[in-house]
């Protein structure tokens, strides 16, 4: 294997959950928090259902179950089915490097794999800290969207590596697990590119789901590629070499940024901004709405007209005209307002027709240091109501507060139970590092019979 395969699994190998700052473990028990709490919200969406139908029908030796029903599936589809529900609503965390991520996205199946190999509460900890390193590290070193590769294609290395220290993989089985995670799963940009399809919110998952094969794989002791970053044909023949960087000292996870509205992470700060301006104009006095952002927001929310007539609801939560016209109607952002039927509503796209986005170079330039939308409204009498959001709310540098974050778990966690229920969850949640197994905590995911 060759230098920086080795030096990775070394990493996921060798990383040692007791030395691991406590931020990591903290930002760590706040993720699972929050993706709980996503998967939970999501549980009754008719795609998530028809998933969670699929998933069902598979077997296997070692069990893990689906969340909300308790139904038994193999541990790989047990990533896909439950990651899909922590992604559906675009409510989990972000991470913003020369690639932008979902590193959640590999939570479910890391606890599938725990569950099913009896695992304890402070392995799954462990393991999410090395796939988080992983995974951001290489969003952090290579800009992956501009060459039609990805986000996915982190969640599968990622993930096989946090299945290999679950399974107990040894180093140089770990080298393995990771080659043969990224040979065969370089994923493709276009799953965020015009129209959104139903794929949007399952391409992490099942580059999780791939990961965990991966590192299956790895423990019957299949050889991968052994030079498939930096060798002839590898990924660095695609990206520009990089460093991937991996840390114990400042973990990757205690950077990624969580959500506080239910819509792609570039439109964060515009419903922030849209918030507070909802408080200062009426509608009826609205002419002209100026929307200016970085060029990563303007790409993938308002650079094309898909974004002006939005016709699914993967699109409409990547819409900043829809986001932000329902947002001033309102006073805020609920999932409910991608209901097919809100799609169409006239009122909505009166709004949405005065919106004009712009790419602002300043803005372009402070990414991702700072994450910044400004928008200006234009009233029939000529004044000009503008508000600038720096940072969102949920933003490593601007977080969530605790209280907050259970805020949003009680909300979403509703279909699954009540607030009583809910503060029980949140009890072992907050305190996973001390449960001997991680089937107990999936006990209390699988509420309903």
């Amino acid at each position: 294997m060759t230098d920086t395969l080795m030096r990775l699994a070394r990493f996921a190998y060798e990383t040692d959950i007791d030395a691991l700052p406590v931020t990591a473990i903290e930002a760590c028990k706040r993720r699972l928090i929050d993706s709980v709490a996503c998967a939970a919200a999501a549980w009754r969406e008719p795609f998530c259902e028809r998933i969670h139908g699929f998933a069902a029908r598979y077997s296997a030796g070692l069990a893990s179950r689906l969340w909300g029903s308790g139904a038994t599936t193999s541990m790989e589809m047990a990533a896909f089915a439950n990651g899909t529900m922590v992604r559906y609503l675009d409510y989990s965390d972000t991470f913003l490097g020369k690639s932008a991520g979902h590193p959640s996205d590999m939570i479910a199946g890391l606890v599938a794999v725990a569950e099913a190999h009896e695992q304890s509460g402070a392995a799954l900890l462990g393991a999410i800290v090395v796939a988080y390193e992983i995974y951001c590290g290489l969003c952090d070193g290579a800009a992956l969207a501009s060459l039609a590769l990805d986000q996915a294609t982190c969640a599968a290395v990622g993930t096989a590596a946090g299945a290999g220290r679950l399974l107990a993989l040894s180093e140089a089985r770990m080298a393995n697990a990771l080659s043969l995670a990224l040979a065969p799963n370089l994923h493709l940009y276009n799953v965020r590119c015009g129209t959104l399809s139903d794929w949007k919110g399952c391409a992490g998952p099942n580059g999780a789901r791939n990961g965990i094969f991966a590192a299956l794989l790895a423990s019957e002791g299949v050889i991968g590629p052994a030079a498939v970053v930096d060798g002839k044909g590898g990924l660095f023949d695609i990206v520009d070499p990089f460093e991937w960087r991996v840390s114990t000292a400042a973990p990757w996870i205690t950077t990624s940024h969580l959500k506080f509205h239910p819509v792609c992470y570039h439109g964060q700060s515009a419903i922030d901004a849209a918030i507070e301006l909802h408080k200062k104009v009426s509608l009826e006095r609205i002419r002209k709405i100026h929307v200016e952002t970085y060029d990563a927001a303007y790409r993938a929310m308002g650079s094309d007209s898909e974004r002006w007539a939005p016709r699914t609801r993967e699109t409409a939560d990547h819409s900043l005209p829809y986001t932000i016209a329902v947002t001033l109607r309102a006073g805020r952002l609920s999932s409910a307002a991608y209901q097919m039927d809100r799609l169409t509503d006239p009122v909505t796209k009166r709004l949405m027709d005065m919106i004009c986005v712009t790419g602002s170079e300043a803005m372009t330039r402070a990414f991702p240091s700072r994450v910044q939308t400004r928008i200006s409204i234009q009233t029939d009498d000529g004044e000009t109501h503008s508000h600038l959001q720096e940072l969102p709310k949920g933003h490593a540098h601007n977080p969530l507060s605790d209280v907050e974050l259970e805020a949003k778990f009680v909300e979403l966690f509703a279909p699954w139970g009540d607030a009583s229920f809910a503060s029980r969850t949140l009890e072992m949640l907050w305190q996973v590092d001390r449960v001997e197994s991680v089937a107990r905590l999936v006990d209390m995911l699988c509420p309903v019979t």
